[in-house]
């Protein structure tokens, strides 16, 4: 099977940096979004090491008899820890941290490992699936059936995270494997696009547009249209048969 990607980010309408990251590194069948959070550029620096200690934890394990899933672990571990002590080394950087969602792909089947409230989907049929749950106050008063989507989309602490990368010095991804089937979309992206583009019009874009590059940057340029008030990224990969 063949991999295809392309990616999009924009600092939006309304902020002055992009605290969002992205990697693609198909010669290690990773693919990651990372958006960032902290004071003055901390967020720019905690979403740089979760991307670039997460390649060098999956560069290290290169023929190791280890699973997709417990090599995402050690990636995000490792990228914890690197952001952890980072801030923990320099005043200007303390409360950084940053949401993750990458996935691991290898032979027939990949893995998804998720923290934050950065998300994935899986377009497949012409039917889209969320493939991770938000960590945040609002994603678990939903869990709850506490709150409706409508309050959850007002909710003033919306934003608000249960669970990010580098603000303790451990955490738990959600981790999941699965197999992949031909013509699959994966979408990985930051809430700059999820807050204000609907599941629906996720979809209704991808099967508009087959081009890869001209999807993300048209799901990019539609959360700027809807205000654009976060910075906004997504990574698209495609699962297809090889010719």
């Amino acid at each position: 099977m063949l991999l295809r990607s392309a990616a999009s980010t924009h600092v939006g309408m309304r902020r002055q940096s992009n605290e969002d990251r992205y990697a693609i590194v198909p010669d290690l069948g990773l693919y990651l979004v990372a958006d960032g959070m902290g004071g003055h550029k901390a967020g720019q620096v905690a979403s740089h090491l979760a991307a670039e200690g997460s390649i060098r934890a999956i560069e290290a394990l290169q023929g190791a008899s280890v699973s997709l899933a417990e090599r995402l672990r050690h990636a995000v571990a490792c990228a914890n820890r690197e952001i952890f002590t980072a801030a923990q080394a320099k005043p200007e950087l303390s409360g950084m941290g940053t949401t993750f969602v990458g996935m691991l792909f290898g032979g027939d089947r990949l893995a998804l490992a998720h923290v934050g409230d950065s998300r994935a989907y899986l377009l497949r049929q012409g039917r889209l699936r969320g493939l991770t749950d938000d960590h945040s106050i609002v994603g678990e008063l939903l869990r709850r059936h506490e709150i409706s989507a409508a309050d959850a989309a007002q909710h003033p602490h919306r934003h608000v995270l249960t669970r990010a990368l580098g603000i303790r010095p451990r955490t738990e991804p959600d981790l999941a494997e699965m197999t992949p089937q031909e013509g699959d979309v994966f979408i990985m992206c930051s809430d700059g696009l999820t807050g204000f583009v609907d599941d629906k019009e996720i979809a209704e874009h991808l099967m508009s547009e087959p081009d890869l590059e001209a999807a993300a940057a048209a799901l990019v340029d539609t959360a700027n249209r809807a205000g654009g008030q976060d910075n906004i990224t997504v990574l698209l990969v495609r699962y297809e048969k090889e010719a």
